[in-house]
């Protein structure tokens, strides 16, 4: 099975678009990571996700996102507190700012905007510790640019042929190849929505199912 390097990748996506020697490596390397990124937001990726926790004093209602957050998967409480082990519920920025984020209580909701996440209420603190509250982030992570020829896409391993597609339909636009880069977009959707597929029977067959959350808000 073939590693998927930077390297490998640069290599096939250049032999593919004709061997062209007028195109740099700096310019494959650019192409091949704006095809990875790309790829990276089309589906789940596992070795994507990633995790963070904050701590929380009262009156606290803004947690800064991490530097490589993509989107969120989860928000839950992280104290080891028998009423504090649920997820919280995506809401509406507007329903939160009617209501009002004061007086301080046990925080149900939450939304982001740029790079925070609103809690609402805001946060109290638990009357048995002094560290406050604790939430446990989980989310999708935007991957760093592959920089080392022998560096490995984060993504499984079906998908980093498709970071190959991609890329060839880039530098075939780069050279000014537009139907050939036609065809390449094309062979790239259609390889995804084969990825697509094969997912979504894997869930079926598996008996997968979205989990709901712990304890729901009431509004």
């Amino acid at each position: 099975m073939p590693s998927w390097t930077l390297g490998d990748l640069m290599s096939m996506a250049t032999a593919r678009v004709g061997r062209r020697d007028d195109i740099s490596a700096s310019t494959v390397s650019f192409w091949v990571n704006e095809a990875y990124h790309e790829v990276a937001t089309q589906a789940p990726h596992a070795l994507l996700e990633s995790t963070t926790r904050f701590s929380v004093g009262s009156g606290t209602s803004r947690l800064t996102l991490p530097g490589d957050f993509l989107e969120t998967v989860s928000l839950s409480w992280d104290t080891n507190n028998a009423d504090s082990n649920y997820t919280l519920v995506q809401a509406a920025p507007a329903w939160c700012d009617s209501q009002g984020y004061y007086p301080v209580g046990v925080p149900e909701r939450y939304y982001q905007y740029n790079n925070v996440i609103q809690l609402w209420p805001s946060s109290d603190s638990y009357s048995d510790t002094t560290s406050g509250r604790s939430y446990l982030l989980r989310y999708r992570a935007r991957p760093e640019d592959l920089t080392s020829t022998s560096s490995i896409p984060s993504l499984d391993t079906e998908w980093r042929r498709a970071v190959l597609y991609k890329a060839e339909a880039f530098l075939h636009e780069y050279v000014g190849n537009d139907i050939e880069a036609g065809v390449a977009h094309a062979r790239y959707a259609g390889y995804v929505a084969s990825l697509d597929n094969v997912h979504a029977r894997r869930q079926r067959a598996g008996g997968m199912s979205a989990s709901l959350p712990l304890r729901q808000s009431r509004y």
